[in-house]
């Protein structure tokens, strides 16, 4: 894989340089805080493998469930998203919007992973297929989880509440992707 700096996180530090100078505090906390804490703190830089990740992830998810907010999850492959197809098809429900990304092998999305108010993309040859990205909306904007694996099981990327840093992300992933996604 190439220099982990050199795609969509990169692109995201390039508009906010502060951000990719901020050391981690610790990453044995990422399986262990709650939400909250991580809200709490605003942002933390991680390097992980994908269980801590994953924790991270169903707690942004079970945000935008429980605040029935908009979501949006990236996969690296659709094979991914079929760990959590039955999560997802029972967590949607009540959900406005749901985008899933993911970079399928070839660019039809298949029928049995379709699921109401949700609209699949396929990021299948642009940067944006070894992202792992979580975003919903919450008391002060977008927040979430952004992440690139750089080398197999191994992330850089981080958490962030910074309205504008999400925006901006949201906006590369649109422009990337020729479409909008509403978590203003």
């Amino acid at each position: 894989m190439k220099n982990p700096y050199g795609d969509f996180v990169h692109e995201v530090w390039e508009e906010f340089p502060q951000l990719s100078e901020w050391h981690n505090l610790d990453n044995q906390i990422l399986p262990i805080w709650k939400l909250d804490q991580f809200i709490e703190a605003g942002y933390h830089n991680f390097d992980a493998g994908r269980k801590p990740l994953y924790h991270l992830s169903r707690m942004i998810e079970n945000y935008a469930q429980q605040h029935k907010e908009p979501l949006l999850a990236t996969f690296e492959k659709i094979a991914k998203f079929s760990y959590v197809k039955e999560r997802y098809q029972k967590m949607v429900a009540d959900m406005p919007k749901v985008w899933i990304i993911a970079d399928f092998d070839d660019e039809i999305i298949p029928t049995d992973v379709i699921i109401p108010n949700s609209e699949f993309l396929s990021c299948s040859n642009t940067n944006l297929a070894n992202v792992w990205t979580v975003i919903t909306r919450g008391p002060y904007g977008p927040f979430g989880l952004i992440a690139e694996e750089y080398e197999d099981g191994k992330f850089r990327g981080f958490f962030t509440l910074n309205s504008n840093v999400c925006r901006y992300a949201l906006k590369v992933m649109g422009t990337t992707l020729n479409s909008k996604f509403d978590i203003q």
